[in-house]
């Protein structure tokens, strides 16, 4: 016969604190100041009793649990979301297990969540704060998470499709949104890093809000800018295919006729790409062999298979009408 399971109360007891005190804790409530002698109390003893709350103990204590938990911590919607979402829902399934997709709504709310869900793993694409980690560590819930991989040959793409049209004074639009600054601060460095390595002058860079928030009309002031003077930039490569889109569309206000006078390239492959007016040349990414990857790390953290090797997306390059060859001054 199974023996007693930990509860509260003795979390508490062994803690020598109030079983309010065990919940703030837990629950990593930072509306309560606790000091942090007391919260390592508390998670020493959960940990030393094998305390798991709620919903994630009956998971546990059955080993039925088939619920797979997807954190987004806020991720915009993408094309490329989109396809890592459906293609990880039809592999968890496959398992005979469900996925459902956690939209975080704040880094303090993983504890109440799993209160109330039984997942037999969690996966996510963000980096989670020490305190989450804690409370997955004392419910014992494997934490997957997307790992770097072999570097991103996207941004080095960009670069060598525009030096092939004969580009060498180029532009590179990210963004200033927070949300999206994990995806773009690698990608621009990339960017640069692949100038650098193709012995390109460097880029003019500009942030511009992303979303709903893109200004068509800042990206249309940075052009002036950008195409005045004695060296003008001939060519724009934008961090995803929304920027390149308002870079397009920021052309069209301003009359530059693209891609005579200016070459555009994004970066996704966005629903969107084939839509714009020229029809926009970009970088596909691999987020269904992502996907695949992800779900294989959790199949080894579940005792299921093999550690896969690193991750080595199949990027590839999408010819449409945005790229063309350096103008002369003439046609400028």
């Amino acid at each position: 016969m199974a023996g007693k399971r930990s509860t509260s109360v003795d979390v508490a007891r062994r803690a020598g604190v109030s079983r309010a005190t065990v919940s703030y804790v837990l629950n990593d409530r930072t509306d309560q100041s606790i000091p942090e002698a007391t919260r390592d109390r508390v998670l020493a003893a959960a940990r030393d009793l094998g305390y798991v709350p709620n919903a994630a103990s009956r998971a546990l204590r059955g080993g039925k649990s088939r619920l797979v938990m997807l954190v987004n911590a806020g991720t915009p919607w993408s094309t490329n979301i989109t396809d890592i979402e459906d293609r990880l829902t039809a592999d968890v399934a496959a398992s005979g297990r469900s996925l459902v997709v956690w939209r975080r709504p704040g880094p303090d709310e993983l504890g109440v969540t799993l209160a109330n869900l039984e997942p037999c793993a969690l996966l996510t694409m963000d980096a989670l704060s020490p305190a989450e980690r804690q409370v997955l560590e004392v419910v014992g819930v494997p934490l997957v998470e997307a790992v770097a991989g072999r570097p991103d040959a996207s941004p080095l793409m960009q670069a060598e499709r525009l030096v092939a049209a004969g580009h060498r004074r180029l532009g590179y639009l990210t963004t200033s949104q927070p949300a999206l600054r994990r995806f773009a601060e690698p990608r621009t460095d990339g960017f640069l890093d692949a100038c650098r390595r193709l012995g390109l002058p460097a880029p003019q860079v500009a942030e511009v809000p992303g979303g709903l928030a893109v200004s068509v009309s800042a990206i249309a002031t940075l052009l002036d800018g950008w195409l005045s003077g004695p060296e003008p930039v001939t060519a724009v490569a934008c961090f995803n295919d929304v920027h390149a889109a308002a870079c397009l569309a920021a052309a069209a206000d301003k009359g530059i006729r693209v891609p005579e006078v200016l070459s555009v390239i994004g970066l996704d492959d966005d629903v969107l790409a084939p839509l714009t007016r020229p029809a926009l040349t970009t970088v596909r990414l691999d987020p269904l062999g992502f996907a695949d990857h992800l779900w294989a790390r959790a199949l080894h953290r579940l005792g299921e298979g093999a550690e896969p090797t690193d991750f080595a997306p199949a990027v590839r390059l999408v010819e449409r009408a945005s790229v063309g060859p350096v103008a002369s001054k003439e046609t400028r």
